[in-house]
């Protein structure tokens, strides 16, 4: 690709030389990360206080016409809408029109449990039990624009606009609404024409990245709604957080509680308040979300305490893909360590834990750039430098294994017991859902008529280091003589020497069974 940089730039004249420098280094490494992402386009704000000190587009809004991406490029920001979400709730329940713990069943949404509420929805605990883990679902969350469009009476395109986009002169930003519907919409409000005129003339061409390396030229999805769709631009996003900080919206005691990190039933802290992932890093508070979605990403970072604001959007969704941002782990983002680095880091001592996730985030994109023998390098350097606590294995003779399993893999292994066996099993995948219902890498059994007679799924598990979603199941059980088959399935995302988050001890990750002999 070839490489450009482009065109406004601020350094405002208050800052030192050095400070100046610093500015200028982070901008220069982060159109490194960009070009390793093979993002053809991106522009990037930051401000701290009333202080701007970057705003900047690198690369192109448009490969083919070879028009660059500059500060004024709109994007599509996916995920980070729902903030806005949040915000239009917010709202609602200030204004006594509904209640976080009114069933969704009383707004239409069926979901085949009445216990499911708004706040269940808000903060990504509808699922299983509702209340009892966290899992990231935006279809669920994009449930909410139902809700806010039953008790607002208007749609909720005009809700964001007229609730946030209009009053904060957000001139770039609008909903990516149909082309009938922003006729509609603006031949009964003509005031809101040069919202969408603006935002959809500067819009970023989207792409994506074949298999084979290549950036390919897409469509945007043709979607709005709660859980994404918004196009902005970096400055408008500025615009909305410093609208935040002044509580603008909803009152400092609603935008405390948006800021919370939920708990769980059981008292578990989860890394999502309401609309916003909240996260604690060396007593700094990280208020975030990122996007990501076919031809757009990005990112979206508060840091309260330092009041710094840093806005990162992009036209392929390599900014957020390779990087398991849904866990709720900010600094698993290159972008979001970048950024740690150069504005927030108060000293240079050796961070082990920081290291660790830097490690698998390069690796992650050397896997990208189809560059195994870089990504494993890094998972010998990982290690090297770590000191496993390694799960014992247990004691016996092997009757069936399916170890080493990368990603998209559905493995078998048959096996046959003369008689009525004891059987240890050591299972070790991802936990997608917290409570051991769902598994995105898990392995079973199943017996000759293919009835499945041991699953991982359901069974108690406990850590298996790294990664909390790194579990393992330790079991013991009896097998009556007959023909078995041993089954292993991983997803796309987080497997053997293909890890996008902290692995497990020993990088063990599939299904051991042995005979117990004793």
């Amino acid at each position: 690709m070839k490489k450009l940089t482009f065109l406004f730039f601020i350094v405002t004249s208050g800052l030192t030389n050095a400070q100046q420098t610093k500015v200028k280094q982070f901008s220069t490494a982060l159109d490194s990360v960009r070009i390793q992402l093979k993002i053809p386009g991106m522009a990037v704000a930051i401000k701290q206080g009333n202080i701007v000190l970057l705003q900047k587009g690198y690369g192109f809004a448009d490969l083919e016409k070879h028009i660059p991406a500059t500060a004024q490029t709109t994007f599509r920001v996916a995920s980070v809408t729902k903030t806005f979400t949040s915000t239009l709730m917010m709202q609602l329940v200030e204004q006594g029109k509904l209640k976080l713990d009114d069933p969704v069943q009383k707004y239409g949404i069926n979901l085949n449990d009445p216990n499911i509420t708004i706040k269940h929805l808000l903060t990504h605990t509808s699922e299983e039990i509702p209340g009892s883990h966290f899992q990231y679902n935006g279809y669920r969350y994009g449930l909410l624009g139902p809700i806010l469009e039953k008790v607002s009476g208007l749609p909720f395109y005009r809700l964001l606009s007229e609730n946030i986009l209009i009053p904060l002169k957000m001139a770039s930003s609008a909903p990516s609404i149909t082309p009938e519907q922003v006729r509609e919409y603006s031949s009964a409000n003509p005031s809101v024409l040069p919202f969408f005129t603006t935002t959809f003339n500067l819009l970023a061409k989207p792409y994506e990245l074949t298999s084979s390396g290549e950036i390919k030229r897409i469509e945007y999805l043709n979607e709005f709604g709660a859980f994404g769709g918004l196009a902005t631009t970096v400055g408008d996003l500025l615009k909305y957080s410093d609208a935040i900080d002044h509580n603008q919206f909803i009152s400092k005691a609603g935008q405390k509680q948006v800021f919370t990190p939920n708990r769980t039933d059981t008292g578990f802290i989860t890394p999502y308040g309401l609309g916003w992932f909240v996260e604690s890093y060396k007593g700094k508070d990280y208020y975030w979300h990122y996007g990501q979605t076919n031809g757009e990403s990005a990112l979206f970072i508060k840091v309260p305490s330092l009041k710094l604001t840093l806005a990162v959007l992009c036209n392929t969704d390599k900014l957020s893909q390779p990087f398991p941002l849904g866990d709720g782990d900010l600094m698993m983002s290159p972008v979001g360590t970048l950024f740690y680095h150069f504005f927030i880091e108060e000293n240079k001592h050796p961070d082990h834990q920081l290291e660790n996730k830097e490690l698998i985030s390069k690796a992650s994109i050397a896997i990208l750039n189809n560059d195994t023998l870089k990504a494993q390098k890094l998972y010998e350097e990982y290690k090297k430098r770590n000191n496993f606590n390694a799960m014992p294995a247990p004691l016996g003779k092997v009757i069936a294994e399916i170890q080493n399993v990368g990603i998209d893999k559905n493995l078998t292994h048959t096996f046959s017991l003369s008689y009525s066996t004891p059987v240890k099993i050591l299972g070790v995948g991802e936990n997608c859902s917290g409570n051991g219902s769902s598994w995105c890498d898990y392995g079973w059994i199943e017996d000759s008529s293919g009835k499945m007679v041991w699953q991982m799924q359901n069974q108690p598990s406990s850590h298996a280091g790294g990664a909390v979603k790194n579990q393992k199941v330790y079991q013991e059980i009896t097998l009556p003589k007959g023909k078995y088959t041993l089954h292993y399935k991983s997803d796309s995302g987080h497997a053997y020497n293909h890890w996008d988050s902290l692995p497990p001890d020993d990088f063990f990750w599939g299904i051991i069974l042995l005979k117990n002999t004793q």
